[in-house]
């Protein structure tokens, strides 16, 4: 490819050229040279079929009234131009496909799932670039995802926001749809232009026949007026053929250029589809518009990997405890169920004694109640002793 800026001839699949180090691009004009390109080889087949076609063991009547005449040979000129044309744009399109293919592949998928930061655009850049040039993609630096995801690239460098990346992705989806609908603007004339060319034909066959059919009335003299008329009919008809004939041509010459054109056309507009659907899943989610993102991100994934270090040690450590643990609460689960009858019998020793003291203490206390209440008596009996004695002083 050669660069634009020192005119130095690199390989296809380079990006940068190698004497100046310019991002290499395809040259402004391309699609005009390759309809100046279909005109040429459009006349030179043209040429080649008239030179030909006069040839006796393949000339008939037929043939040779459908093709006569200036009108059917500038239709068939103009349908080998478009054919030509669809070609070339068909060529440029399979262009494409390799480069798609390449972002698609699994390696450069995983490449690009790590994350894009700012300060590591250029890299990223040229790290795909590489991988374009490993994978032998030829002129991939004027295909359309190539030059989306540049563009997108720069743009995250230079402004670093989510909502201005969305709204330059919308305008170079803009910017490609409107170049692909302008690529078939001379195949849309001249799908226009055919037709119209059949139609003028066939009214400058009729007017050629009616003025051929008029000179003939005003012509004839009355004697041997039927030998007069079959020749007026003769040319009359013939002017008749050629008319038909231009239209027949130019119908028969825009179908195949309609089916082709549209659908390479409708493969077109996949595959820029395909290209959008591309940046929104796999490019837009993996681009970090803030420089410290990375930052961040590089101590989380460090202390990530201190704590995974650290449980893994503990859990070395700790191991043989539980093991051991596990073992001797086992060995201590045998001795309780060993254990439990004899505690079943304590508990009912247990119980039997407290029930005896429990009667003992019931005892005890009913004795002091007998003793309190023999004083009072004895107090009720002496008190009369001692009024007597209070009456003899």
């Amino acid at each position: 490819m050669k660069c634009l800026k020192c005119g130095w001839s690199n390989s296809d699949t380079a990006a940068y050229c190698q004497n100046c180090h310019a991002y290499l691009a395809e040259p402004p004009g391309v699609e005009a040279i390759d309809a100046f390109k279909s005109l040429i080889l459009g006349l030179f087949f043209t040429g080649i079929f008239y030179q030909v076609f006069p040839i006796p063991i393949i000339r008939s009547e037929y043939w040779l009234q459908l093709f006569s005449g200036r009108i059917s040979e500038t239709i068939f000129a103009l349908v080998l131009w478009s054919l030509f044309l669809i070609f070339f744009k068909w060529r440029q399109f399979r262009q494409q496909l390799p480069a798609y293919a390449a972002f698609r592949n699994q390696v450069l998928h995983d490449s690009l799932s790590k994350g894009i930061y700012v300060k590591d655009v250029d890299e990223r850049i040229l790290e795909i670039s590489q991988f374009l040039q490993e994978q032998k993609v030829k002129k991939f630096q004027d295909s359309v995802i190539f030059r989306r995801v540049r563009r997108t690239l720069r743009h995250l460098k230079a402004i670093p926001k989510k909502e201005e990346i969305t709204s330059i992705l919308n305008y170079q989806a803009e910017i490609d749809h409107n170049r692909m609908q302008s690529g078939y603007a001379l195949l849309n004339v001249f799908i226009w232009a055919i037709p119209i060319l059949g139609f003028i034909g066939t009214v400058f066959g009729i007017g050629q026949s009616v003025g051929e059919f008029s000179d003939f009335i005003r012509s004839t003299d009355g004697t041997d007026l039927n030998t007069q008329m079959r020749s007026a009919l003769g040319g009359v008809t013939s002017g008749l053929s050629v008319a038909f004939s231009t239209t027949f041509i130019a119908l028969v010459g825009v179908v195949p250029i309609m089916m082709l054109a549209s659908s390479l056309r409708k493969r077109e507009e996949d595959l820029l589809l395909s290209v959008e659907e591309y940046c929104l899943e796999d490019l837009l989610p993996n681009l970090h518009v803030r420089p410290g993102d990375e930052i961040l991100d590089d101590a989380v994934s460090e202390h990530l990997e201190q704590m995974v270090e650290f449980s893994d040690n503990w859990r070395r450590q700790v191991s043989p405890v539980l093991e051991s643990v596990e073992r001797h609460s086992k060995g201590l689960a045998a001795q309780v169920g060993g254990l439990q009858p004899l505690i079943q019998k304590f508990s009912e020793s247990f119980f039997d004694v407290k029930n005896f003291m429990n009667d003992t203490l019931q005892v005890e206390s009913e004795k002091p109640q007998i003793s309190a209440d023999k004083p009072e008596e004895e107090s009720k009996q002496e008190e009369p002793t001692d009024d007597r004695q209070t009456s003899k002083q």
